[in-house]
């Protein structure tokens, strides 16, 4: 009988040793997981997100509202808010979406000065003589 209890008494010290270990194992997993999930952002390569954006801000600025003569400042405000926004729905980046941001600054590019400057895409149609010698409404 004594055997026996000193027996649970080494399997119970040995549980002890196991769950001690297991405890220590587990610890030192989480903290590599965290170090792993903070690393991500250092690990992204490519520029950050608020450098992406500014040209696109910076064109719409100057496109869309010239007359309010936004600042250089301001629009990298507007660059870095957006980007955190960006970078909490897309924690990649979004370089994955190269292909896509740079057809649309050169859509942008193209298209915008034309746009702003009022410049019509076609030709008004020329009004066509109805019988009676009066021409056809435009529109």
């Amino acid at each position: 009988m004594k055997d026996d209890i000193q027996e649970r008494e080494q399997e119970t010290a040995g549980a002890a040793i196991d769950t001690d270990e297991l405890n220590s194992i587990a610890a030192e997993l989480a903290g590599e997981e965290q170090q792993e999930a903070g690393g991500e952002l250092a690990e992204r390569q490519g520029p950050a997100t608020a450098e992406v954006i500014y040209p696109l801000i910076s064109f719409g600025c100057d496109l869309g509202c010239p007359n309010w003569m936004i600042q250089d400042a301001e629009k990298k405000a507007l660059a870095d808010g957006y980007a955190d926004m960006i970078d909490k729905y897309w924690p990649d980046g979004i370089g994955a979406f190269g292909v896509e941001l740079n057809a649309l600054l050169m859509t942008a590019a193209i298209f915008g000065p034309r746009v702003a400057k009022g410049i019509p895409a076609r030709e008004k149609p020329k009004a066509k003589e109805q019988e009676g010698g009066t021409q056809a409404d435009e529109g």
